[in-house]
C-alpha cells in the first residue's frame, strides 16, 4: 500500500509515461505504491568522493533503509542492476543483502577509458621533501618556552580562536607542524620569548612549504606533450603539459616502474532479485509478469548466450557515431555484448544546461542494454539517482515507462531537457 500521498513531480512527459520527482530518495520512495515497479536499474553514488563532489560521499548506497524502500515498491520477482566502484562495492552489496534482496549475480562492465589515479612512487620520492628533523626542533623549542610561561596548549588555541592547533605545534607526533612566520610572531609578543635561536629554522621551513625536493628539479625530461582539456576530463578544466622524466636520486631509482594502483578498467554491477513470496518463480512470472532476464533481447555480440561481462570499444579518434568504424578488442569480442564507446561518455550525450554538465554519465547505449535485461517491454523502470536522466532516457527508447529521484536541481534540469527531445534524436544521441 502507499504510504503517503505521492509527491508531485519536477517534470513529466506529455502522456505521463516518464516522470521525474525532486527531493531525497528516502523521502519520495515511502510515498510510492508499494509492487509498483518492475525493475530498478541505477547508477548510485560510489560514495568515493569523485572529482572532490560532495555529492558522491553522502553514504546512500550503503543505507539499509533506502534499500528497503526500493525493495517495497518493486514487484515480487523483480530485478534490480545497481552500478558500484570496485573498492566500495561489497558495502552496497552488504546493504541490499541486508535490506532482503536475494544476490544473483555481479555483471562486470570492462572498459578501455579508465584513467590511472595512482602516484608514481619514483617521481613522489623525487618530489618529496622530508623536513620532519626540523619540524620537531621547532616543536619541541615551542613547547618548552610554552611550559616555561606556564601557558598550555588551550590557552595557544585560545589565543587564535583554535581547536587542537596548539598541541599540533608543540607535539613530537607524526602530526606536528608548524606556525605561519605571521602566527609565530603573535606567539612571541603574547608569550614573550627570545627566539634569536630558532627563528632562523622556522622562517626556513615556512619558506620551503609547497615546494618540492631538489631531486625533482633535476629529473632528466624525455618527453613533453602539451595538455589538454580532453587529458583533464573530470578532474580539471585544462591539463597541464604532459612531462616524462627520468629518476634522479638514488632512492627514486630503486623504486622505478612502482606506483600505487592500478589502472580502474571496469564497474561492477549488482544483479539482485526480490523474492516471490509463497510463489515458484515461475509462479511469481505468471502472477506479477517479472522474474526473467531477457536473454534473447540481450545476446553477445556473436550471438551467443548472454555472460555477466560488458566490454566497450575503444574507438578511433573523432568518436563513434552510428556508422563509424572501431578498433576490435579481439576474438574474445564475440563472446560478449559489446558496447561502441568513446574514451569515455560520447560528448553528444554530455549535456549541458545552464552551464551544468554531470560528471559521470553511463553511455545511453549501455543502460538501453541494461533495462532491457530486466524489465518487460511495457513495463516501469525505477531510477532512484536518476543523474542527467540516462536511465530515463533509455527505458523510453526502449518503449518502457520510467520514474527518476534526483537530488539535485541542475541534474534534474539536464534530465528534463534531454527527455524533452524528440525520439529520433536521442536515440542516437
Amino acid at each position: 500500500m502507499q504510504g503517503r500521498p505521492l509527491m508531485d513531480a519536477y517534470w513529466t512527459n506529455e502522456d505521463g509515461g516518464i516522470v521525474i520527482h525532486l527531493g531525497d530518495s528516502l523521502t519520495v520512495l515511502p510515498t510510492m505504491p508499494a509492487e509498483s515497479v518492475d525493475a530498478i536499474v541505477v547508477d548510485p553514488p560510489y560514495e568515493i568522493g569523485v572529482a572532490g563532489q560532495d555529492w558522491d560521499r553522502t553514504g546512500i548506497a550503503y543505507s539499509v533503509d533506502l534499500w528497503r524502500e526500493c525493495l517495497r515498491v518493486l514487484k515480487p520477482g523483480g530485478h534490480l542492476l545497481s552500478f558500484g566502484a570496485p573498492r566500495t562495492y561489497h558495502r552496497m552489496a552488504c546493504a541490499v543483502e541486508d535490506a532482503g534482496f536475494r544476490i544473483i549475480d555481479q555483471l562486470d562492465w570492462i572498459y578501455t577509458h579508465g584513467k590511472p589515479k595512482g602516484a608514481d612512487l619514483a617521481r613522489a620520492i623525487d618530489r618529496h621533501r622530508d623536513d620532519r628533523d626540523q619540524v620537531l626542533q621547532v616543536t619541541a623549542w615551542l613547547a618548552a618556552a610554552r611550559d616555561a610561561a606556564g601557558w598550555t596548549s588551550r590557552r595557544i588555541d585560545s589565543l587564535f580562536g583554535f581547536s587542537g592547533m596548539g598541541g599540533l605545534w608543540t607535539t613530537q607526533g607524526k602530526a606536528a607542524i608548524v606556525p605561519t612566520v605571521e602566527q609565530w610572531g603573535r606567539l612571541r609578543e603574547a608569550i614573550g620569548f627570545d627566539d634569536s635561536e630558532i627563528l632562523p629554522v622556522l622562517t626556513e621551513l615556512n619558506a620551503r612549504k609547497r615546494t618540492v625536493g631538489e631531486a625533482f628539479e633535476k629529473r632528466e625530461i624525455i618527453s613533453r606533450r602539451q595538455g589538454t582539456a580532453r587529458d583533464a576530463g573530470l578532474y580539471g578544466a585544462m591539463s597541464e603539459d604532459r612531462i616524462k622524466s627520468l629518476p634522479h636520486s638514488e632512492q627514486a631509482k630503486q623504486w622505478a616502474g612502482w606506483n600505487t594502483a592500478l589502472k580502474p578498467a571496469h564497474d561492477p554491477i549488482l544483479l539482485a532479485r526480490k523474492s516471490t513470496g509463497y510463489d515458484s518463480l515461475v509462479g511469481g512470472l505468471l502472477r506479477h509478469g517479472v522474474g526473467g532476464l531477457n536473454i534473447a533481447a540481450c545476446p553477445a555480440a556473436g550471438g551467443g548466450y548472454t555472460p555477466n561481462i560488458l566490454l566497450g570499444h575503444d574507438c578511433p579518434p573523432g568518436g563513434c557515431l552510428p556508422g563509424c568504424p572501431v578498433r576490435e578488442v579481439g576474438d574474445a569480442s564475440r563472446a560478449f555484448p559489446v558496447f561502441r564507446l568513446e574514451s569515455k561518455t560520447p560528448t553528444v550525450e554530455r549535456v549541458e544546461v545552464d552551464g551544468v554538465r554531470h560528471d559521470t554519465p553511463k553511455p545511453l547505449a549501455l543502460m538501453r542494454w541494461l533495462v532491457r535485461l530486466v524489465c518487460p517491454p511495457g513495463g516501469t523502470v525505477l531510477d532512484w539517482a536518476a543523474g542527467s536522466g540516462t536511465t530515463l532516457l533509455a527505458a523510453r527508447n526502449e518503449g518502457m515507462q520510467a520514474i527518476g529521484v534526483e537530488l539535485h536541481e541542475s541534474h534534474a534540469r539536464i534530465a528534463a531537457h534531454r527527455l524533452a527531445e524528440p525520439y529520433e534524436q536521442a536515440l542516437f544521441a
